[in-house]
């Protein structure tokens, strides 16, 4: 995944997150609304490659979140912060972004995700024991409807450590509890990883299902760079059955994809 396509993915996960911070409630303070606009200009601004703008934003957030004595403010500013750092490969300052997070979660619906960051962070860096214990936090901290996401963690992380039947169900239980709560790109995601691992079964014919039922989960959402994941994964299948000339083809398409993205995404 590209820099660029990765940080698209990233403002979509953080629009989620503010939704999860501030969305329960009918009607925004003030104060809430300013923080969440902030965020989500910096995280647009860090999208587009504009990192001193985005710095400056996110530091605005954080003044006024301290000036109210805004944990959640504070905590959710925090973890977009760690999350850029991570995707602009600065591990060491996304560390510790992520640890003040968490100091500042405690108690609150932020925790699963500051848990949820630190478990990406420990699969960043190898940790595999690690990250599957902070994907394990995430998913006991869960306050919301974002199950089926941390089953999807734990689910990558069982497939990377070669679990294979433990990813399997824990994709399954994932896609069940994101179809029930209406999380359509997680769904596309839970399908993804189901269809990977049909493959790799050598069921060709319902891998094709599932990946293609993400593939159009992906387009109805119009996320490219989660479509540019799929054909991948249909090439990988199509490369599985020996099948070159479409495996190229989809390969061609996802690069494709991708480049449009990265010339749209600067716009």
């Amino acid at each position: 995944m590209t820099n660029v396509a990765a940080k698209t993915v990233l403002l979509l996960a953080a629009t989620i997150l503010l939704g999860g911070c501030f969305g329960s409630k009918v009607q925004l303070s003030e104060h809430e609304r300013k923080i969440s606009d902030l965020n989500e200009r910096a995280l647009d601004s860090a999208a587009k490659g504009y990192a001193t703008d985005a710095q400056k934003l996110f530091q605005e957030a954080l003044q006024r979140a301290a000036a109210q004595d805004d944990r959640n403010g504070l905590s959710l500013t925090l973890l977009n912060q760690s999350r850029i750092a991570r995707h602009d490969g600065k591990l060491q300052l996304a560390a510790q972004l992520v640890e003040q997070a968490l100091a500042n979660a405690g108690g609150t619906p932020q925790y699963a995700d500051a848990a949820q960051e630190k478990a990406l962070q420990e699969l960043a860096a190898n940790h595999l024991a690690e990250a599957g214990r902070w994907a394990g936090i995430a998913l006991q901290s869960e306050q919301g409807n974002l199950q089926g996401r941390r089953l999807n963690l734990l689910a990558r992380i069982a497939l990377i450590t070669g679990d294979k039947t433990e990813a399997m169900r824990l994709a399954e239980t994932a896609l069940t509890a994101n179809k029930q709560d209406g999380m359509e790109l997680e769904r596309a995601n839970s399908l993804r990883m189901l269809g990977l691992l049909k493959a790799q079964e050598r069921q060709f014919d319902k891998a094709e299902e599932l990946l293609q039922e993400a593939l159009k989960l992906d387009k109805q959402q119009e996320v490219s760079a989660k479509i540019a994941a799929d054909l991948e994964t249909l090439a990988e299948l199509a490369g599985l059955q020996d099948n070159k000339g479409l495996q190229q083809g989809y390969l061609q398409r996802a690069r494709t994809v991708r480049e449009h993205s990265k010339i749209i995404s600067k716009q």
